[in-house]
């Protein structure tokens, strides 16, 4: 690659995609006192049952930060139709009456109507809330900067109903891998076949609501958990024995809109001792603790979770091309035997619809909106922007007008961008990793995108002189942390999902200032440096919305441009 290669913006083809994006209503929030501690809330693991805590209180463990509350303007896997009454229940066996339970609480009104009182938050479920899809989209909010529990990276969305067994109200995370119309034989035979999995579980906390008919469950055992699974990925990063403390974790802050409910939990995860090496113990089993924490045994992790209503119409699919690179929604249709094959590969895409559809250059019903994270540094907020507003240029060639737009997080905002629809934060970790991500969340009923989160890693612009130095040293083991974000140390397989654009564009930058540097070209310091880095920004940052939006990487079209191009500054440029 030639050094001057990163001088110049990259040129944007255009690319026929679809998009679609809800608008973030503002928020506005209630400050409650500070919770207490609850021994019964936490149920880790995706069977929901509470392992032993670590003995004794671990150290660094101090009280949870008052819950805030912001509220907003504004087939089954059962086989049982969504809405459905649920079948008559023993009798409730002393839950108190439903006034009784939200007496003096704080009420909150979206998705779910919310209770708050103290460190409890219950959830008000309606008879048509059971056997019904909803979209629950967990992101961690807060990590610990290093083996891939970072502040701001999404988990697996998931499809998620809540099922009345008797006085037990189940989350279930429904099978979305397997299908086939519901009330058909073919149905009914992939119901029997495939199972669901349960999320968490709690007792109904009341009697019903005499008018609404409605039941509260308590949100905290349903949602402060392991449910994302932070235990078992410290224990095989570190081979330590770190474990959910329920009793010191909670909710602590409430987000309700119409259409979605956030819930964010700060979790604690201890290890009553630390593992230590014993003689003769195999390269690659030692044990490890956290660099990035002030005791090793103690550490943080915030999740978050939103939970929202799924389109009421399901965008039309649009099957895979193989000539075409997008991501995939994929999953089994056993509705037709004469099918070559039973998977279904659906692009992932943004729902796009012009407002005049008969216009040749119409603006959209929704654009899609990114939010840039108060936590962008002002000087690249704009090259930032710049890498997000440059794909307005291939929506005007299939007829869309401002497809995209840019707003910023206020520094004072009562938001958060992780549950705004498409964002891009601003990521530090102790050590260089992914340098940027862009994953995305889709309905898998359709492959419509709901949620993206990009993520632009602190170190990016010191990550390239430390990587080139460990490849030239050759230090494989090194570079592969950098090149699977972790994966080398965790144990996790290579994601074949993962991107390297951000590490190898790094590489070249750094190796293209060098030689700049050494001729004499350009100051290191000076403007011209700058202006280097900043376009090597636009350009990742580029590259990462072109991943919100669906697109893979276009292998072929990098020979389009030939070599000799390239090392044209007048071309590059």
């Amino acid at each position: 690659m030639n050094p001057t290669a990163f001088l110049g913006r990259p040129r944007l083809a255009p690319v026929l995609i679809a998009v679609f994006v809800a608008g973030c209503a503002a928020t506005t929030p209630t400050s409650i006192s500070s919770p207490s501690s609850s021994g019964s809330a936490g149920r880790p693991g995706a069977v929901a049952a509470a392992p032993p805590a670590p003995s004794g209180t671990a150290p660094g463990a101090s009280p949870v930060t008052p819950l805030r509350v912001v509220n907003a303007a504004g087939p089954s896997a059962s086989g049982v139709p969504p809405g459905t009454p649920q079948p008559a229940s023993p009798p409730p066996g002393g839950q108190p009456a439903f006034a009784v339970v939200i007496k003096d609480a704080k009420k909150s009104e979206g998705l779910f109507t919310l209770y708050q009182k103290d460190e409890k938050v219950w959830i008000e479920l309606k008879p048509e809330d059971f056997n019904k899809p909803f979209f629950l989209s967990p992101k961690i909010a807060t990590g610990i900067g290093e083996a891939s529990v970072l502040g701001g990276l999404m988990s697996s969305a998931r499809l998620v109903e809540f099922r009345r067994v008797y006085n037990q109200v189940q989350m279930i995370e429904r099978n979305t891998e397997y299908t086939a119309p519901a009330g058909t034989p073919e149905g009914r035979a992939v119901a029997a076949a495939f199972s669901p999995s349960l999320l968490a579980s709690t007792p109904v906390a009341s009697q019903p609501e005499p008018e609404r008919k409605s039941v509260l469950v308590e949100a905290n055992a349903l949602f402060v958990n392991d449910m994302l699974g932070i235990g078992t990925r410290l224990q095989r990063a570190y081979r330590q024995g770190y474990g959910f403390d329920a009793r010191n974790s909670a909710i602590t802050t409430l987000r309700v809109k119409p259409d979605t409910v956030a819930l964010q939990v700060l979790a604690h995860f201890a290890t009553a001792a630390i593992n230590v090496a014993q003689p003769g113990t195999p390269a690659g089993a030692v044990p490890t603790v956290p660099a990035t924490v002030p005791d090793a045994r103690s550490l943080f992790v915030t999740m978050l979770y939103a939970i929202s209503a799924l389109p009421a119409e399901p965008m039309q699919p649009r099957l895979a091309d193989a000539r075409l690179g997008h991501f995939t929604s994929t999953h089994w249709d056993f509705s037709d035997d004469l099918a070559r094959t039973p998977l279904v590969r659906d692009v992932d895409r943004w729902r796009l619809e012009k407002k005049d559809p008969a216009a040749a250059l119409s603006e959209p019903v929704k654009p899609l909106v990114y939010w840039l994270d108060r936590t962008i540094p002002l000087k690249y907020r704009d090259a930032v922007s710049a890498g997000i507003l440059e794909w307005n240029k291939a929506f005007e060639r299939i007829g869309f007008k401002d497809a995209i737009q840019v707003r910023v997080q206020p520094d004072d905002a009562d938001f958060d961008t992780l549950d705004s629809g498409a964002s891009v934060l601003w990521m530090t970790s102790a050590a260089p990793s992914f340098v940027a991500i862009g994953p995305h969340h889709v309905d898998p009923r359709s492959g419509e995108i709901l949620a993206a989160n990009i993520g632009i890693e602190s170190l990016a612009f010191r990550a390239q002189r430390a990587q080139r130095s460990q490849i030239l040293n050759g230090s494989v083991a090194e570079y592969a942390k950098l090149l699977q974000s972790g994966g080398a140390v965790t144990g996790e397989p290579f994601d074949p999902r993962a991107c390297l654009e951000a590490d190898q564009s790094a590489e070249q930058m750094g190796y293209a200032l060098d030689v700049l540097e050494a001729r004499g070209e350009i100051d290191p310091d000076g403007p011209e440096a700058r202006q280097f880095v900043l376009d090597y920004l636009t350009h990742v940052t580029m590259h990462e919305v072109g991943h919100t939006l669906g697109l893979r990487h276009n292998f072929r079209a990098s020979r389009v441009v030939s070599d000799e191009q390239l090392s044209d500054p007048a071309y590059t440029r």
